[in-house]
């Protein structure tokens, strides 16, 4: 799953401080849309339940990493060039994992799990009384795809020449991780999501290395 939120080498356009005020207004405005959203729908859990935000974050996390790494190692990587792998791994590298964690597990799920999803939800209301399981396929949906489509632009942050099999990979681990991160706000909330965000790119970091370091892009 490219990332956008750090810059890449010789890109200075954007300043670090720049770069916090712009993450800092997305988790206020999705945060509040939220804020406004969530205690609306019904089908969201309110409580702080630690056992069952383990639980859904954990299990949901684990198999959501097992297939997005199925996907990147057994079709992506069959479909491109050893090129293509080095300069997609090297802006990996470029990112680190803690960019990585902090934007991808907090910003991107207040985005679209807090904020698309909810509202959403909220507005399915008004024509599924009480929500359904379409209603809950269609919020789930739709955020995913949203939140597949973003990730879009950074393929050509990452690659000189984009192939069309990374733009499958993108669009389908995306929703992937979508399902699978909503699935979990429904069930145990916000927090749950989150985990499942943070353990995808927890669990694939260390083998990231090794590979990197394989390919010497790390000292």
């Amino acid at each position: 799953m490219f990332q956008t939120e750090k810059k890449m080498p010789n890109n200075d356009e954007i300043s670090d401080k720049e770069r916090l005020v712009a993450h800092f207004a997305i988790v206020v405005l999705f945060g509040a849309i939220g804020a406004f959203a969530v205690p609306k729908v019904d089908i969201i859990p309110l409580e702080f339940n630690v056992y069952s935000i383990l639980k859904y974050g954990l299990i949901f996390g684990v198999i959501c990493s097992v297939g997005n790494l199925v996907l990147y190692y057994f079709y992506l990587l069959k479909s491109i060039t050893t090129k293509d792998y080095l300069e997609i791994e090297k802006h990996y590298h470029n990112i680190g994992i803690l960019s990585r964690i902090l934007y991808a597990g907090f910003v991107e799920e207040i985005m679209f799990r807090w904020g698309i999803m909810s509202f959403i939800l909220w507005l399915l209301q008004f024509a599924f009384k009480p929500l359904t399981i379409t209603a809950v396929v269609i919020a789930i949906g739709i955020s995913s795809i949203l939140f597949s489509l973003v990730h879009l632009p950074s393929i050509k942050m990452v690659s000189t020449e984009p192939k069309s099999a990374m733009y499958v990979y993108t669009i389908l681990g995306n929703i992937w991780v979508g399902v699978f991160a909503g699935w979990a706000f429904l069930e145990a909330g916000i927090f749950a999501a989150i985990i499942v965000h943070i353990l995808f790119h927890l669990l694939w970091y260390p083998i990231q290395k090794m590979e990197q370091k394989k390919h010497q892009l790390v000292a």
